[in-house]
């Protein structure tokens, strides 16, 4: 839970509250389930398109109001960028490798706008605490040890009038002239005094509440540098992968062309890949297989043997389970 905002003092006028944004996090985390069940069903294509509806066609304003506002816009943002890491991920089990380098490409660049829109929002209030705590400790500066002095100023007034009220005291004129004269400046006096009362714990929790303000900035600023980073690792890994599958797929076809063999597209390694079994049935969890399978399909779309196998793993078989054959008919007996 993110805290609450702090107040500072002076007192400022409420703003109107705006309208609150669409919460992705909860939307991520309703939708979640029913996509990995998708994906578990083999319907990777299904589930990639279910994702990119769940995506809104415009990034939610960034509300940097206040701490609070800051605080939901940062929670949305996770939600957001949460559904496109999904999204990317199901472009994957479907093959589309491209797709998924495309998508982390565009949550890396909502990562880093999403960084910018906070810094943007937290730098004046920064700014603002900034000089609310040196203001604060100017304040206690100047008037603890005032708040001190009035105090016993006119509590010693308050006990000599009394005294001489009470006639266990009595003054010569002078000093009855002095006492009228402390007694005249008295209601300014505590005037002054109740203002730094009044004013003193609010400055007192202004020093409290600083750090604390300090940290939350700071906690939020982390948060955006992690998501930026979190993208960038992904779209790095994205990249790798595809770019790994694109060379082993030029080396292979380099070495057909000089023993003269015929290219046709990405055919050729494909259907290389699909004689060695084990390319297929090394990997771990029928989903696993079958994500690799679409991406074989991608690659050369119609492949036969590729929708044998995918076929086959929705059935429950093994990918390359061997059809048994139909027995033969007995002869008919002379």
């Amino acid at each position: 839970m993110r805290p609450m905002p702090f107040l500072l003092f002076p007192a400022v006028a409420l703003v109107a509250q705006s309208p609150a944004p669409a919460n992705l996090t909860q939307r991520f985390n309703t939708e979640l389930p029913g996509i990995n069940q998708m994906l578990k069903a083999f319907q990777a294509q299904e589930a990639m398109a279910k994702v990119e509806g769940l995506i809104p066609a415009e990034r939610p304003a960034f509300n940097g109001t206040n701490l609070q506002t800051i605080g939901q816009s940062m929670d949305n943002a996770q939600g957001l960028l949460s559904l496109y890491r999904l999204w990317a991920n199901t472009a994957a089990e479907a093959g589309q490798w491209e797709k998924a380098v495309e998508i982390q490409q565009k949550r890396l660049k909502t990562a880093q706008a999403i960084k910018a829109d906070l810094e943007k929002a937290q730098a004046p209030i920064a700014a603002q605490w900034e000089k609310a705590a040196k203001d604060s400790q100017d304040f206690l500066a100047k008037n603890t040890g005032r708040q001190q002095e009035l105090q016993t100023t006119l509590n010693d007034l308050k006990e000599e009038i009394a005294a001489v009220n009470a006639k266990t005291k009595k003054p010569d004129a002078k000093g009855l002239e002095d006492l009228k004269a402390r007694a005249a400046k008295a209601p300014e006096q505590q005037q002054e005094l109740d203002q730094i009362n009044a004013a003193l714990p609010v400055h007192k929790q202004n020093l409290i509440n600083a750090p604390k303000v300090t940290k939350v900035l700071a906690d939020n600023r982390k948060e955006a540098e992690e998501m930026v980073k979190a993208a960038e690792a992904s779209v790095t890994k994205a990249k790798e992968v595809l770019g790994s599958q694109s060379d082993e797929i030029t080396k292979f076809n380099t070495d057909q062309v000089i023993k003269k063999v015929k290219i046709v597209g990405k055919k050729n390694w494909v259907d290389a890949v699909l004689r060695n079994h084990e390319n297929v049935t090394k990997l771990s969890g029928a989903q696993a297989q079958a994500a690799f399978i679409n991406r074989l399909l991608v690659l050369d779309p119609g492949n036969a043997g590729a929708a044998k196998a995918l076929e086959n793993l929705k059935q429950g078989k093994e990918p390359f389970a061997k059809e048994a054959r139909p027995a033969k008919k007995a002869g008919k007996k002379k």
